[in-house]
């Protein structure tokens, strides 16, 4: 990444507290850290010996040396020890780099030479060691401050999840006497709906099937209320999403993303438009290999079959995805329903 880049991270406020979710992150433990460490032994065959001056320094039974960050955030700070220690033994010390989520702990690996070669690009802290920070990408991390250092996503560590948060009964109830008292259950779901009731459909659903859901079109209204008070996030979740990526994804209709933030599904309501251009939207994304719906007429799927099996969409064709404003309507009954009885049998009464 360009020096560019790395100012364009900070001043959209990358290396804020907001932004790296360090109040509400979870806090990464010693006991996380013992179990890095058992990870490690495994993938080396090998016990590993803490090593002074610092609780983050291991060393192996063939002198390998094994500098360990653990955090649930972006941020890592080096003591002036630790710093000292690394210059000494930077040939054979590997850079593990543990980031904590709530379901599971990443172990990305990379060599600590350039840490240490380019240390003066580095900010100090007020103890005056030094910090740096990482961000993900598709297969590991590299450091923002040091874009050369890269590292490699070599195992992973699942912890034991939260239960899913109730649902809120009386949200869904609300919706059904929306549909009720204006008729809106009788309206042609081909013809009798908008771009925006479509979208707030389907951030609906993903919302009641547990995901995580946002839309680029906050303020916009639909028969269910403003967009923006539909989803479950104001702001794009975007830690595993590349950089070159956020300007494109930002464009979809609707996206959902899991409990970590991973999107999953993303779908581009054609209601006026070309479908040509929703696939181009999407089409740009495909690397985040997710599942990609064209949401439209039932009129558009002969459309929609002759544009995926042209280039460039052809050879992911099997990503994207049509489904009709008449099976949406179908899927959102149904998940109603379910979310209804379940809430009901489940005593989930708000």
């Amino acid at each position: 990444m360009s020096e560019g880049g790395i100012k364009k991270h900070i001043g959209q406020g990358l290396l804020s507290k907001d932004i790296f979710n360090m109040d509400s992150a979870p806090k990464f433990t010693q006991t996380d850290r013992e179990m890095v460490i058992q990870e490690l032994e495994k993938i080396q065959k090998s016990p590993l010996t803490p090593a002074k001056p610092s609780r983050k320094l291991f060393v192996d039974k063939n002198g390998k040396y094994y500098c360990i960050f653990g955090a649930a955030t972006g941020w890592h700070g080096v003591s002036p020890e630790l710093l000292n220690e690394l210059k000494i033994r930077a040939d054979k010390t590997l850079l593990v780099i543990a980031k904590k989520y709530r379901t599971r702990i990443d172990i990305c690996v990379g060599t600590v030479n350039k840490l240490v070669e380019q240390r003066q690009k580095l900010k100090k802290t007020k103890q005056g060691g030094l910090q740096f920070h990482t961000i993900l990408t598709e297969d590991g991390m590299y450091c923002l401050e040091i874009p050369e250092l890269q590292l490699k996503k070599i195992g992973e560590i699942f912890l034991s999840a939260d239960v899913s948060p109730s649902l809120d009964l009386s949200e869904i109830k609300k919706i059904v006497n929306l549909e009720l008292l204006s008729g809106f259950t009788n309206l042609d779901p081909e013809s009798g709906v908008t771009h925006q009731d479509i979208q707030a459909k389907i951030i609906l659903i993903g919302k009641w099937l547990g995901y995580r859901t946002f839309t680029p079109d906050p303020s916009k209204e639909s028969h269910y209320g403003k967009l923006g008070d539909l989803t479950s996030e104001k702001r794009m979740p975007t830690e595993y999403i590349a950089e070159r990526l956020l300007d494109k994804v930002k464009q979809i209709d609707v996206i959902w993303f899991d409990d970590e933030g991973y999107p999953t599904h993303c779908f581009e309501v054609e209601h006026s438009t070309d479908i040509t251009k929703g696939l181009l939207r999407m089409y740009q994304i495909r690397k985040l290999r997710i599942r990609m719906f064209i949401v439209s007429k039932e009129t558009s799927k002969t459309k929609f079959e002759m544009e995926v099996n042209k280039d460039p969409f052809l050879h992911v064709k099997e990503q994207f995805v049509f489904r009709s404003y008449r099976e949406l309507q179908e899927f959102f009954d149904s998940v109603k329903k379910f979310a209804i009885v379940r809430g009901t049998f489940l005593h989930e009464e708000s």
